[in-house]
């Protein structure tokens, strides 16, 4: 019943209880089935805010037409201007009191936000709450589960273990507590966010793969993926400047790329 009037409250305001941000560019192969996943969830009052960033493709025309079907579906477009940037303009858009991302050539399970909604509905102090995943290939077929969130949560062990990979539910006000999203970086806006959000509000986990994380040709290059720790490393040693560990720790990328957290 008190679900149900807080669903009930954000309709009639015009305001949606979970806005969903994906952003978007060149992945017509996949970009129906992730949209559908959203728009197919379990838990209704909802909207999703697709942000198309300057793609080449149909991805565009696939989503305009689901938008005419669905008016939860609300989509954008722009310029080609990278992963962190697009999602920092999507973000404008997004209306609700919890938010959460999915990238658009994943799937979210059917309960996703059920489930990590009740978590924040029902515990106040709770800022985040993430899920499990599994790992799918281009045909949708689930090759095993992901091992990054298994690793028990810590705001220090997340210096090292990006755990809160992959599915997220953030509270609003946390999300803004913590800062929203710096453009300052061209990669990995998630692990920055996790990093500062760690530092202003209580996350937990959720014990449950509600999340599809699909790993196909057209994912990230080994060159992206060097970026990608590069920019890692840099959050992390900003994460220590601001938790005043700057002095006490150090941070060190062994040959495996892996980051190992060293007391000076």
């Amino acid at each position: 019943m008190m679900a149900d009037a807080v669903h009930d409250i954000s309709r009639s305001a015009g305001r949606p209880t979970v806005s969903i941000v994906m952003v978007n560019r060149d992945r017509a192969r996949f970009v129906e089935q992730a949209i559908a996943s959203v728009l197919n969830q379990t838990f209704r009052d909802l909207e999703l805010v697709f942000w198309d960033d300057g793609s080449t493709d149909e991805s565009v025309a696939i989503a305009r037409r689901i938008e005419a079907l669905d008016p939860r579906l609300r989509v954008f477009e722009g310029p080609a201007q990278g992963v962190v940037r697009a999602h920092k303009s999507a973000h404008v858009h997004a209306r609700g009191e919890f938010l959460g991302w999915v990238d658009s050539d994943d799937l979210l399970g059917r309960t996703a936000l059920e489930e990590t909604a009740a978590v924040l509905r029902d515990r106040p102090g709770v800022g985040m709450v993430y899920t499990g995943f599994v790992v799918l290939d281009e045909q949708s077929r689930v090759k095993g589960a992901g091992t990054q969130c298994r690793i028990p949560y810590s705001p220090t062990r997340l210096l090292t273990d990006f755990m809160t990979f992959h599915f997220r539910l953030m509270r609003r006000e946390a999300f803004e507590k913590a800062g929203g999203i710096d453009d300052s970086y061209t990669t990995s806006p998630d692990y920055d966010l996790c990093l500062r959000m760690s530092e202003v509000t209580t996350i937990v986990p959720l014990q449950r793969n509600l999340y599809g994380y699909r790993v196909h040709g057209g994912s990230i290059s080994e060159s992206r993926r060097a970026e990608q720790r590069e920019n890692s490393r840099r959050m992390v040693e900003a994460a220590i400047r601001r938790r005043g560990l700057e002095g006490k720790v150090r941070l060190r990328v062994d040959e495996q790329g892996k980051f190992v957290l060293e007391q000076i």
